[in-house]
């Protein structure tokens, strides 16, 4: 039985590092890879027609949308509340750290270990947080590194649009042609390996160059993703699938683009780049216990 069960925690995470390990090496080699061309390829079209064909085709409790939705945004909410509190004991800045503490990494990783881990029932949860993530960290994210909201970048993502066109047809049993949900899943089959090259080549090219403050907040970030993921999983009721992938979505690590924003915001990006470097290792080297726990 334990036999069995490592095996399976094997076969969820391997993908992980594999098609990760593919972009480190590719970029550690030197070989040309436009992360922003591909970021956008996978941004733009790969994840929308994955979350439209993922929501459409999958059968979700309208109940448990509305829980993992409204979890989400709580996650998010005791997240900054908590990194905020932490960070003002720590004497480290608030407004260029809060942000990579409170939006994690629900894109490149968790939805793909919700996929491995829970097939398109999973995926189809992990989508649900990860677009509240990713709305939280344009708007309230923004708003926090530069003084003001960025709802125009918003209102041209395709995701947001893709998300409520899922969500709403999911809801109402719409059901496309069979060319167009076909259509759909090829073009949505690109996402998530081309997200885990990106992941990979960021973690080749970003340099760790505060290596104590990134240790410390790279611990601070696990834990709180333990404490939230396992509190508010209890406090909603949630089991099974739901629960695994709450739990997996809430410790992941930072999303690479609190690096991109710390840039362009000049909000302490050689600690931002420490903090998302040294919080992916530390996650995926804790990644069998968080599997093994998550899958028995």
């Amino acid at each position: 039985m334990a036999f069995a069960l490592v095996a399976e925690v094997f076969t969820v995470i391997a993908p992980l590092f594999v098609l990760a390990g593919f972009g480190w090496l590719w970029a550690k080699r030197g070989r040309p890879f436009q992360v922003d061309s591909v970021s956008l390829l996978a941004t733009n079209i790969g994840t929308p027609c994955l979350v439209i064909h993922t929501l459409l085709s999958t059968e979700i409790d309208r109940t448990m949308l509305g829980t993992m939705l409204g979890g989400s945004i709580a996650a998010m909410a005791c997240f900054m509340a908590f990194s905020a509190l932490a960070l003002k004991l720590m004497h480290l800045p608030v407004r260029s750290f809060v942000t990579s503490l409170t939006f994690p990494n629900a894109g490149n990783a968790g939805l793909s270990l919700s996929l491995f881990a829970y097939g398109q029932p999973g995926l189809a949860l992990g989508i649900l947080f990860f677009a509240m993530s990713s709305l939280g960290n344009w708007t309230i994210g923004q708003a926090v590194l530069a003084g003001r909201g960025q709802l125009r970048e918003v209102l041209r993502s395709p995701m947001i649009y893709a998300t409520l066109a899922g969500i709403l047809g999911n809801l109402a049993g719409v059901e496309l042609p069979l060319w167009a949900m076909r259509s759909l899943q090829v073009a949505g089959n690109i996402a998530i390996p081309l997200m885990l090259l990106t992941l990979g080549v960021s973690l080749a090219t970003l340099k760790v160059q505060d290596l104590r403050n990134g240790l410390i907040l790279s611990v601070l970030r696990l834990g709180l993703g333990v404490a939230v993921g396992f509190g508010l999983s209890a406090l909603l009721g949630l089991e099974g699938a739901a629960r695994g992938v709450f739990l997996i979505q809430c410790m992941m690590p930072p999303a690479v683009v609190n690096y991109v924003f710390a840039v362009r915001y000049a909000r302490e990006p050689a600690a931002v780049a420490s903090l998302v470097v040294l919080s992916t290792l530390l996650s995926f080297a804790s990644l069998p216990i968080l599997m093994l726990f998550v899958l028995s």
